[in-house]
């Protein structure tokens, strides 16, 4: 069957229900500029930063076994869920029981630890879970309250327990902190919410066990302190049936709900494709409607994957990505774990 093309304008609809893209877009357009933030916002900052001072230092205490959290300082992805998949694949065949806690951003987790399992939903355990239980294998528990998913995990056996995010998250003991940086965006203008997108300011870095730095799609680190890595993108696969990928130059509509979905259109473009390119806010739901309205082939992120809705298609493709890290980054780890009893 022939899909004709979509009005552009039903095609914008489709993709910006709930939170505005545009309000999204105004305060990224501010977060990583060079221009000074608007002054009421730099005066809602300092409110920001008193309201969470009891926040902003790395929380005390020693967990009952080796909790690593992998978390970052800005609003929004850095590339953190993909090193979590790695450590848990790095320590599991090490053999170690590795279980992984997560806030499940996205779903509507409350605060009793939910385990992900076959039949959970992105609205209830959000995209994150779910991509990292698929794409793992282990134990993830969801839960508003970490320090809670964190007792059912080890009440399941954890020996040890990765947090995708929890920097910020001071009931959770940790025993090994990782902060996460995108090269591309790096800590934005260097103002905390709601004038820059920094959770906590710059200098929380010095309290981190290990920065970890992720290159941009052309291998750039931004000479940004830390261990850099790569996101490794793998070759199309189709999400049902089995339809031939395209290859590039196709034109295709690559449609991400991430954080930052340039860095997803600039990794395909880089791969020679012409996109037709749909940024959704992150985590945003995606509709049966905002399908439709897509010409195709579509090329979702592994995370938008998690969020589709029942469809026939056989056009949609989602691009596989996986966190390539130094190994001596994982020899840190790995030494942390075993000396942690001693």
């Amino acid at each position: 069957m022939t899909r004709t093309r979509a009005p552009a304008d039903r095609v914008r609809r489709s993709i910006a229900p709930g939170v505005s893209l545009a309000i999204a877009r105004r305060l990224t357009g501010i977060w990583y500029s060079k221009s000074p933030p608007p002054r009421l916002l730099r005066a809602a900052s300092a409110l920001y930063q008193r309201a969470v001072r009891d926040r902003l230092a790395r929380p005390p205490g020693k967990p009952p076994c080796p909790v690593i959290v992998v978390g970052n300082l800005v609003a929004g992805g850095s590339g953190k869920t993909p090193v979590v998949a790695a450590l848990a694949a790095s320590l599991s065949a090490a053999g170690y029981a590795v279980s992984i806690i997560t806030r499940g951003y996205g779903g509507g987790a409350g605060v009793r630890p939910v385990r992900v399992g076959s039949g959970s939903c992105a609205a209830d355990v959000g995209d994150e879970a779910l991509e990292l239980h698929a794409g793992t294998g282990r134990p993830v528990w969801v839960c508003r309250k970490r320090d809670a998913a964190l007792a059912a995990a080890l009440s399941d056996g954890a020996q040890v327990v990765l947090s995708d995010d929890g920097l910020q998250h001071t009931a959770l003991p940790r025993s090994f902190e990782i902060c996460v940086v995108d090269a591309r965006r790096g800590l934005g203008n260097g103002y905390c919410l709601p004038a820059g997108p920094l959770r906590q300011p710059a200098d929380r870095l010095r309290t981190v066990d290990m920065v970890l730095v992720k290159r941009t799609p052309d291998g750039a680190d931004g000479d940004f302190p830390g261990a850099a890595f790569d996101l490794e993108g793998g070759e199309l696969e189709p999400i049902i049936g089995q339809a031939p990928p395209p290859v590039p130059p196709a034109q295709i509509d690559a449609l991400a709900g991430i954080a930052d979905p340039e860095s997803f259109f600039e990794a395909l473009a880089l791969r020679g494709f012409r996109l037709r390119r749909h940024p959704l806010v992150d985590h945003q739901p995606i509709t049966a409607e905002m399908l439709a309205a897509l010409p195709g082939p579509v090329v979702l992120t592994g995370k938008d994957r998690m969020r589709l809705p029942p469809h026939e298609r056989e056009d949609l493709f989602v691009l596989p990505v996986r966190a390539r890290l130094p190994e001596e980054v994982l020899q840190r780890i790995a030494a942390h774990v075993r000396e942690f009893s001693t």
